[in-house]
């Protein structure tokens, strides 16, 4: 019996010193990291999700855009002519042979009064797009913090293995040790040894493959965070409840009603059943007739149009005027002009500005039925949107059904291998006792052993995906993925 208690108080310190290596491995290159802060890591540095981030942008420029549409549009014009030889005169309407230039500028403002709505329902239908798309992109985040969870619990749960196995081969070690007391003193024989050997190392290989298992936990944890100046991790221990059917008390029913009225995905279906809606307002509006208002601003220059002045007068000989039988010259004085430049540029503009403004309705009356048509689409894809509402909802509660009655078939497996690892522990105890007193064959005493360390590596497993599968109920009722 003191031989049995030494082996366990070895079992126990080699069990708590593997445990507690795992927390502390590696202080140079080793990243301490916690549950919180890997999920953290994943989101920041995830693709999928900063390219639904950049979407999620754009959808917000759509939305901004379409309140933009409702001001006015003012638009302006300059355009600069030079014609050269025999030209029109733009302001004596006469061929002239010189070079003329002619400069024009307009400024033309338009603003919609009435189009059946169709500005207003845009904008309604974008800001329910950006907010499904914001819903989408936290549903996205959710997604990848429960891919977190799981990767996480796998590192835990291969740590626990190996740890598992590495103090079982500790055990074996020992026996072996004494084993070869006892084959020198004549008690046991030589078999005895070299089936204990063997059974080290096929232990040992066990022990490399829980390694092996291991890395590759970590290696898919590292990839969820996809940090490339992070290249090793250990894990924070974390306080992992004792799997029971009665430790998640919650109905079925009740948890589908929390997902229900909380789910990013359910909320975002709803969301694109109501844009659905806006579409066929929007659709609807092309029978309706448009009402637009307009005004523009206009004004010319050219070097064609010069200032003259007045330079003394001119007289000019008309003819002859008979009076009383006696022919009398006509002469006429004139004032005489001379061009003494061209009219200034801003002179120019002023005396030749023109306003106009008015009203310009547009009235459908036969379209070729392409607003019938586009009615038509349009409840066509508020239908469809409705059936994919319908279908997230149908997928939400099936994927419940499933993580529940999951959890409930963990629970049963941790309770049913909790009994068999107590059970198969005192047979263990008294196996060893037996084998080392010589009254069973090594195959008897092998056969314990082997039956015990499946049991304990099944109930470790077991605890593990009890409690993912109770952080996957508590993700469908907005609870925080946090121990």
């Amino acid at each position: 019996m003191k031989k049995i208690t030494l082996t366990y108080l070895l079992f126990a310190l080699f069990t708590w010193k593997a445990t507690a290596q795992t927390a502390i491995q590696a202080k140079d290159n080793t990243l301490p990291l916690s549950l919180q802060e890997a999920v953290d890591i994943a989101l920041k540095n995830n693709i999928q999700v900063q390219q639904s981030e950049l979407q999620i942008k754009n959808a917000q420029l759509t939305f901004q855009q379409s309140k933009n549409n409702q001001l006015p549009t003012v638009s302006g014009t300059v355009n600069e002519s030079f014609n050269f030889g025999r030209s029109l005169d733009p302001f004596t309407n006469s061929f002239a042979s010189k070079n003329i230039n002619y400069n024009s500028l307009s400024v033309n403002s338009n603003v919609m009064i009435f189009n059946g709505h169709v500005l207003k329902n845009t904008i309604a239908q974008n800001d329910l797009l950006l907010k499904a798309s914001e819903f989408d992109l936290q549903a996205m985040k959710e997604s990848i913090a429960l891919q977190v969870v799981l990767a996480y619990l796998n590192v835990l749960n291969a740590e626990d293995q190996l740890s598992i196995a590495q103090s079982q081969t500790a055990i074996t070690k020992l026996q072996i040790e004494r084993t070869d007391k006892l084959v020198k003193a004549g008690s046991l024989a030589q078999s005895n040894l070299f089936d204990l050997k063997a059974q080290l190392a096929n232990e040992e290989t066990t022990v490399i493959n829980n390694e092996s298992t291991l890395a590759l936990a970590k290696l898919s944890l590292l990839q969820l965070m996809n940090d490339s100046s992070i290249t090793e991790v250990s894990l924070a221990r974390i306080s992992v409840p004792i799997p029971s059917k009665e430790s998640y008390d919650v109905s079925l029913t009740s948890i589908f009603q929390t997902a229900e009225g909380s789910q990013p995905l359910i909320k975002a279906s709803d969301i694109r059943v109501k844009s659905a809606e806006k579409s066929i307002d929007i659709a609807k509006a092309g029978f309706l007739p448009t009402l637009s208002g307009f005004a523009s601003w206009g004004a010319n220059q050219s070097n064609a149009q010069k200032k003259y002045a007045i330079d003394g007068t001119t007289s000019t000989y008309l003819g002859t005027v008979n009076f009383n039988g006696q022919d009398y010259p006509l002469n006429v004085q004139q004032p005489k002009t001379v061009e003494v430049g061209t009219v200034g540029y801003f002179d120019q503009l002023s005396n030749s500005s023109n306003y106009s403004f008015g009203l310009n309705a547009s009235i459908p009356i036969f379209t070729r039925y392409n607003n019938r048509t586009r009615v038509a689409q349009a409840k066509i894809q508020k239908l469809n949107a409705a059936f994919e509402a319908q279908k997230t909802r149908q997928t939400l509660r099936q994927n419940i059904e499933t993580a529940y009655t999951n959890m409930n078939n963990a629970a049963k497996r941790f309770e049913a291998l909790t009994v068999q690892v107590s059970a198969l522990e005192e047979s263990f105890r008294s196996a060893e006792s037996r084998f080392n007193a010589g009254a069973i064959d090594y195959v008897s005493y092998s056969l314990q052993k082997t039956n015990l360390d499946k049991a304990k590596a099944n109930l470790a497993q077991a605890k593990y995906d009890f409690v993912f599968r109770t952080k996957i109920l508590d993700y469908y009722q907005n609870k925080p993925l946090t121990f």
